[in-house]
């Protein structure tokens, strides 16, 4: 799976047809859509490719933070990051996400989207200056606080995402 993964965020596999994944709730209690599940690993791809080399750390990180977040089974991973990854070279559609991400989530789920990220950046062991650079410009973008972003850092670190 993991070597899959990794062919997507390459550009090496194409985009297959997309598979209905389970369902979340949002901020009122309805279920989540695809959309919103894309959303949110189009951010957590994002961030994971942001230095340019993929570590495999990295990348068991995006699987394991969606499987454990999102409720989304091992077997579905694969389809939700391809389409991630083709939605992420969509010009604009970065700014698309984060808006559904901010219109469907609440603080809280924000917040954890934010310590999901930060659980991404710290799995290599080391923070890129770059890296650092995006996780504060989507804690803005995530309409979150100063104080959202410490919290969010500290779940990451206590492993609590």
């Amino acid at each position: 799976m993991l070597n899959k993964i990794k062919g997507f965020f390459s550009g090496e596999h194409t985009l297959e047809e997309s598979v209905q994944l389970s369902l979340e709730t949002d901020k009122s209690g309805e279920v989540t859509t695809h959309d919103l599940h894309v959303a949110t690993a189009v951010i957590l791809v994002q961030v994971a490719s942001s230095d340019e080399a993929i570590a495999r750390e990295e990348a068991e990180a995006v699987c394991g933070v969606i499987e454990e977040n999102l409720g989304i089974s091992q077997e579905l991973i694969p389809s939700l990051v391809e389409t991630a990854v083709a939605a992420r070279r969509q010009k604009g559609k970065i700014d698309d996400f984060i808006n559904l991400i901010n219109d469907r989530f609440s603080t809280d789920q924000r917040r954890l989207l934010l310590a999901m990220v930060w659980k991404i950046v710290l799995a290599d062991n080391k923070i890129e200056k770059l890296e650092e650079r995006m996780v504060i410009q989507l804690r803005n973008r995530l309409r979150l606080t100063f104080e959202d972003g410490q919290q969010a850092r500290e779940m990451a670190e206590t492993n609590k995402v």
